[in-house]
C-alpha cells in the first residue's frame, strides 16, 4: 500500500496531545507489556459500547461512569511512565500515525515506544512506531522551540488501540465541525 493510500484510509484531525516516546533497542521490552496493554484496551472498547447504551438510558449516570473511567486512565497513565515525562503538543493525528513539533530532528526510520494521552480522557495509547519523515517547522509561532516537525507512522499497532484512536479522531472531529458551525 502505498503512502498516499494509507493517508485515505484515515480521518486526520489537528488536536492536542500528551506524548512521550522512548527509542526502542530491545524487542522483547515491547513483548512484556503487549498482553498486559491488550487487555486494558479491550476493556477500554468494552466500556467505550457500554456507555453508549448507559447514555441512551440515563446521562447523568453515564456522565459518573465517564469521569470515574477518565480517573482510572489518569492514574494508570501515571503508573506506565517510563522515565520520560508526557509532553502536550499540538499534533495532526491518525488511526496510522502522527505529526507534532519538536527540539530536535530525530533519525528517520528510528524505532520508537511511543505513549499518547488522548484529551480529553487521558487514554493511553502504546505502540511502536518508527519516524517517517523530518521537516522544518514552518509555524512561527513555535518554529523557534520546536524547529522541527517529527512524522511517525504507527508499527504492529494493536487492533484495540487502532479502534479507541479511531473513534477518538471521528468524535473530535465531529465536535471541531460543529464548533465550527456555532461560531
Amino acid at each position: 500500500m502505498t503512502e498516499e493510500e494509507e493517508r485515505r484510509r484515515y480521518f486526520r484531525i489537528d488536536d492536542e496531545v500528551a506524548i512521550s516516546f522512548a527509542l526502542l533497542e530491545d524487542e522483547s521490552e515491547a513483548d512484556q507489556e503487549s498482553l498486559n496493554q491488550e487487555f486494558h484496551m479491550s476493556l477500554e472498547v468494552q466500556i467505550r459500547h457500554a456507555m453508549v447504551d448507559i447514555r441512551s438510558q440515563n446521562a447523568k449516570v453515564a456522565q459518573v461512569l465517564d469521569l470515574m473511567n477518565q480517573k482510572i486512565n489518569l492514574l494508570r497513565s501515571v503508573d506506565n511512565q517510563d522515565g520520560s515525562q508526557p509532553v502536550m503538543k499540538g499534533a495532526n493525528l491518525s488511526a496510522c500515525g502522527i505529526a507534532f513539533p519538536w527540539h530536535e530532528a530525530l533519525p528517520i526510520n528510528q524505532q520508537l515506544m511511543v505513549n499518547l494521552y488522548l484529551q480529553p480522557h487521558h487514554e493511553l495509547i502504546r505502540t511502536e512506531a518508527h519516524v517517517a519523515a523530518v521537516t522544518a517547522n514552518k509555524d512561527p509561532s513555535d518554529a523557534t522551540d520546536d524547529p522541527y516537525i517529527v512524522r511517525l507512522d504507527f508499527d504492529n499497532i494493536q487492533k484495540n488501540y487502532e479502534e479507541v484512536l479511531i473513534q477518538h479522531v471521528v468524535q473530535r472531529q465531529g465536535y471541531q465541525l460543529r464548533k465550527k458551525l456555532d461560531d
